[in-house]
């Protein structure tokens, strides 16, 4: 009973402590209804126990409860607190974001404004670049006008001054005729000097000439014979032991002679000594050729006459020979050898004789209008003899191949006396072929026509091209240096440069009052000598800057400056070329 007491005094205290701290009605009817549950049940401890506990788990559920309300309330606050503070921070925010977006609508604007500056500073670029290149192609369009205008004067200049070179070059010529050798050779060292100056061709022909005519070195006559000289021969090298030996000449009037060149203490040529090897108006010597020391000589007639270089029997300067006509005929001391050789005559007409010439292996080749001879190198015994039907009218020889020209145009050529080719050849007029010559530098064969045609053809005979220039038979032809000397019955000796071939070839014309019949070179110094067919020799120096050197030598004064005015202008600056 007690416990009951004790147990229904906790109850209440429980249910008292339960609805204070409550407070609520629905606890105190929760609790009271419990109560009269309890009590309807005294009989059920258990159940009492079981609702005590209850209640102290209502009563912890409860503090918790509150404990849970006063966090959610101070949570509350806080959430509020922290809301107001949302809510101040999110008005920043919004503010903040409408401050950032009338910013981000001014750099929009700044953006749009930065890209339309790009748009109009790339247009501008490109407009710059343009106008760039524009200004460029004026530029480089200027520059080319300016170069252009530059060359034209020049060009312009350059006119100007070869024209009034090569008019000084035919004044030059019109008063060294007319007597005024002082004012010449000024004129024709003035048209050299202009010409070279301003790039011209200093071998044009006025040019040339005008040099020609005021060198005194330049054309000489340098010795006489008494007939015509038929064959000039310079002599080899290999077989000059001193300074004495120089050319050989042969004449139809019996003559072999010597020409020796004699230098002064500059080293120049300036005189000619003659020697006479053979004289005996007898024979008319058509050829020679120089073998082993010694000078062969063919006659028209077929014979032959040796005699040794170093024999003499007269000797004279070229001093000697001006104003003289021809010696008379001497005859040889008896140290020279005079052998005669005559062909076979059975079946043939008396032969008239042409050619001796020299193969490379110093076999000797007598050449006449029909008939061929091989002798050996000391002209005493036939090798071999040919006949050919048409009329030869030109021999020559390429290293070891005997090349003849008959009248009819054919081509033959003979190796060790065997004939190998008959080559129809073709001539641009069908006319015979009076000189042979090979250059073999080039690889061409060069003939020379009796109508003054020189006709080039490569080493398989082709034709290449015909040079213009003479207009009577070609008599004789040699390669100097640069040029192709070629001299004609047309009294002219013609210098041909065959350096292009392309392009058209127009020669140096040299005059003669007579006919240069043959000449020699020499190679050391420029010079051609030449014999006439009155029987003088005269030298040719075809040397343009040793011409004009020797001009500026001889040149007595300098221009007045009234010459000045009129011959070269006031517009040309004064130049002293005496000093």
């Amino acid at each position: 009973m007690n416990l009951k007491k004790k147990n229904k005094k906790k109850l209440a205290d429980n249910i008292s402590g339960v609805a204070s701290e409550v407070g609520t009605h629905i606890a105190i009817a929760v609790i009271a209804g419990l109560i009269v549950y309890v009590f309807a049940s005294s009989g059920y401890e258990s159940e009492i126990a079981e609702l005590n506990n209850r209640i102290e788990e209502m009563k912890s559920a409860e503090r918790n409860a509150l404990i849970t309300k006063r966090i959610s309330e101070q949570m509350e606050d806080i959430a509020y607190e922290q809301k107001a503070l949302s809510d101040k921070q999110r008005e920043r925010a919004e503010e903040q974001s409408r401050l950032a977006d009338i910013e981000r609508g001014k750099a929009e604007l700044e953006r749009e404004a930065a890209r339309e500056a790009e748009r109009k500073a790339r247009a501008s670029a490109k407009e710059a670049e343009t106008m760039r290149a524009i200004a460029e192609q004026q530029s480089t369009l200027a520059t080319q006008n300016m170069e252009e205008a530059l060359k034209a004067r020049s060009h312009a200049d350059t006119l100007f001054y070869q024209s009034l070179a090569r008019s000084l070059a035919q004044t030059s010529i019109t008063q060294y005729k007319s007597g005024d050798k002082s004012l010449a050779a000024l004129l024709a060292y003035s048209a050299w000097y202009y010409t070279d100056k301003f790039k011209g061709n200093v071998y044009h022909q006025d040019i040339y000439t005008a040099l020609l005519d005021n060198a005194p070195r330049a054309r000489m006559r340098i010795g006489r014979v008494s007939g015509n000289p038929r064959v000039m021969a310079k002599i080899p090298d290999s077989y000059i032991k001193d300074s004495k030996m120089g050319y050989v000449i042969a004449t139809d009037y019996g003559e072999i002679c010597n020409l020796i060149p004699k230098l002064n203490s500059k080293g120049i040529v300036d005189r000619y000594d003659e020697q006479i090897i053979f004289n005996d108006p007898n024979y008319l010597f058509r050829d020679v050729c120089i073998v082993n020391g010694y000078i062969l000589a063919l006659d028209v007639s077929g014979t032959l006459v040796k005699t040794s270089l170093t024999s003499t029997n007269d000797k004279r300067t070229s001093n000697d020979f001006v104003g003289k006509g021809p010696r008379p005929a001497q005859r040889i001391k008896e140290d020279a050898v005079i052998s005669r050789k005559y062909l076979p005559m059975s079946n043939m007409p008396q032969e008239r004789w042409r050619h001796l010439l020299q193969n490379d292996e110093n076999k000797i080749i007598a050449v006449g209008e029909h008939q061929v001879v091989w002798l050996d190198a000391n002209g005493n015994n036939i090798l071999h003899t040919h006949s050919i039907t048409d009329e030869i009218s030109e021999a020559g020889v390429v290293d070891n191949t005997l090349v003849i020209f008959t009248k009819t145009g054919n081509l033959l050529t003979f190796n060790d006396g065997k004939p190998s080719v008959n080559t129809r050849i073709s001539l641009p007029r069908n006319n015979p072929v009076s000189y042979y010559y090979y250059m073999k530098d080039k690889g061409m064969h060069i003939l020379g026509t009796e109508d003054g045609d020189v006709l080039l053809y490569d080493k398989d005979h082709k034709y290449i091209k015909s040079l213009v220039g003479h207009s009577g038979a070609i008599t004789h032809m040699e390669q100097l240096g640069w040029c192709l000397a070629t001299s004609s019955y047309d009294h002219k000796i013609c210098l041909w440069n065959l350096n292009d071939l392309n392009t058209q070839i127009a020669p140096i014309e040299v005059y003669y009052d007579k006919w240069p019949l043959s000449f020699t070179t020499n190679r050391d110094n420029w010079t051609l000598i030449v014999g006439l067919a009155d029987g003088d020799i005269e030298s040719l120096h075809i040397s343009v800057e040793d011409n004009k050197d020797n001009v500026h030598d001889h040149i007595e004064r300098n221009f007045t400056p009234q010459e000045w005015e009129y011959y070269i202008g006031e517009g040309v600056k004064y130049r002293r070329f005496k000093e």
